[in-house]
């Protein structure tokens, strides 16, 4: 028999449907103009090929989007909350004659919320610090509209389903953590390798734990949170970076896949997840099966992912930087060497489509690794090598150590930079040549090695690697360190982003209200001639 884990994680998962959720409420329901919505969905499309992001985090970036544009341009906070809540429905993050009205109000809440707490702190928005709180405190609002619109029943039972499994196994040594500050970072580390969130998700989670009862949050408790709010801010950002880097998501990160076939055989098959589960033949089976759909999906979901990087790099970067590049050879160099420039050109969308060739799905012995940590899970409660393990949440090493360490680090990144540099030389690249193939290189390896990862998220097996492998990813690891830096910085500086926000966007998502606002105009007028015959 399964056991009573399992048996609340099913019940829970049978009431995690969004259908069900809202069904009860009223029937007037916020809805939008069908053509609208594909001409909004055709251009959101558009937009995020240009700033790639995770498409988890797609619908609650664009609730941050939407909120910055519309504050930014001083739409009334009464229109606020029905106007976002209407373009997430045109530009496709939620269904269409889904959401209850009565969510209208509740949106409304949580910005003014947000709202007051910056307006009671001590910070202006003229300063720097007071510009970065405000995002904060935006970022945050996105984050709780966002659950507030879809609540995530599903995965809030499989993040608490996974931590009460994993808790009593976890042996934490750090004598500096309180038993509740532990608990709390075994509890991020899950919340992070299920979700998959971002910074503000887990400063989100911090926020509500550091201020119980926040989403109901009273006018005293507000004032409170806003006179302490800097101060969270800090202590949320200081948690991060404790667990972050720490061995808990790492081991944990490998179990994930497991959990993800629980969750959606039992999703999958409501009804008869219980009966499934008595039988472990018939469970088995289902889990074969769900994994095979997972992994077919996963080949869909990275040939997407070639396209979509391919079209961010080819956008963002290398058409902003051909264009520099040829006018710099033409009148500052005074030589336009077509080689190097083919090169340049060519080289970062054949490498995004050649790593997507060589990443292969997992195989068989993958899925048996699956069922048998299943079987665990659901008929022992147990998973293997997690046997009250000691983990170590930050490494401690002598200053001397990290010296060596940090000089061995630098010497790589001199020899991994030097042997290339000296190849294109002589190739017969210029400077500037060299430093637009050495950008593109950093950039295209980082996010081929992410589309990578997305493949190996499905993996539960230690993969060894041999002795070559081992020095190519030595070879190539300052080339995918540089390239990390260069994606979080140039997504701060996107002139591209910053273009379609506040010149294009804008003025097109008032153009597309105003006809919707036509449309039903003209729907009244039928609907008069209709009614008076």
């Amino acid at each position: 028999m399964y056991s009573s884990k399992i048996q609340r994680l099913i019940a829970d998962l049978k009431d995690s449907n969004l259908k069900d959720f809202y069904g009860g409420e009223e029937l007037s329901r916020v809805q939008v103009d069908d053509f609208v919505s594909k001409v909004a969905g055709i251009y959101e499309k558009i937009r995020n090929a240009i700033e790639y992001k995770e498409d988890n985090l797609l619908r609650k970036s664009a609730i941050f989007r939407i909120l910055q544009r519309k504050m930014m341009i001083k739409v009334s906070a009464e229109n606020l909350p029905l106007s976002l809540i209407k373009e997430l429905i045109r530009a496709g993050y939620l269904e269409n004659n889904l959401i209850p009205q009565s969510r209208v109000a509740g949106v409304q809440e949580i910005i003014e919320k947000y709202l007051a707490v910056f307006n009671l702190s001590s910070y202006q928005r003229a300063t720097k610090a007071g510009n970065q709180l405000f995002k904060w405190l935006l970022e945050l609002a996105a984050c709780e509209i966002e659950e507030f619109l879809m609540p995530p029943v599903a995965d809030k039972s499989l993040v608490e389903f996974m931590y009460q499994l994993i808790r009593p196994k976890i042996n934490i040594i750090d004598k500096s953590l309180s038993d509740q500050e532990k608990n709390l970072h075994v509890y991020l580390a899950v919340y992070r390798a299920l979700v998959k969130s971002d910074d503000s998700m887990i400063d989100f989670l911090l926020l509500k734990y550091y201020s119980p009862g926040w989403r109901g949050a009273q006018t005293d408790q507000i004032i409170a949170v806003a006179k302490k709010i800097y101060n969270l801010k800090l202590r949320a950002e200081k948690q991060r970076k404790l667990y972050s880097s720490g061995k808990l998501f790492r081991l944990f990160k490998k179990y994930t896949f497991v959990f993800f076939v629980l969750r959606d055989i039992i999703l999958e098959k409501p009804k008869q997840a219980a009966e499934i589960f008595s039988n472990p033949e018939t469970l088995e089976y289902h889990i074969r099966e769900r994994c095979q759909k997972n992994y077919h999906n996963a080949k869909i979901k990275l040939r997407r992912s070639i396209v979509r990087v391919t079209i961010y790099i080819f956008i963002t970067k290398m058409l902003l930087a051909l264009l520099l590049e040829i006018p710099y050879d033409r009148y500052i160099a005074q030589q336009v060497d077509y080689l190097p420039l083919v090169i340049n050109a060519l080289f970062p969308p054949l490498l995004i489509l050649i790593s997507g060739i060589f990443i292969r799905v997992p195989s068989k012995k993958n899925t048996e690794s699956v069922v048998k940590l299943s079987k665990e899970i659901v008929y022992h409660n147990t998973v293997s090598g997690l046997n009250k393990s000691g983990v170590e949440v930050s490494v401690k090493r002598a200053n001397v150590f990290n010296f060596i360490f940090n000089v061995l680090y630098l010497i790589l990144f001199v020899f991994s930079f030097g042997v290339l540099i000296y190849i294109l030389k002589r190739l017969s690249f210029s400077s500037f040549s060299i430093f637009i193939f050495l950008l593109f290189l950093s950039v295209v390896s980082f996010f081929a090695i992410k589309m990578r990862l997305k493949i190996k998220e499905l993996l539960v097996l230690d993969k060894k690697e041999n002795p070559l492998v081992f020095l190519i990813n030595l070879f190539t690891l300052p080339f995918l360190r540089v390239g990390h830096w260069l994606s979080e910085k140039f997504s701060k500086i996107n002139v591209f982003v910053f273009i379609l926000d506040f010149i294009i966007e804008a003025p097109f998502k008032i153009f597309l209200e105003v006809i919707e606002d036509w449309i039903a105009f003209l729907k009244e007028k039928r609907e008069e001639i209709y009614n008076k015959d």
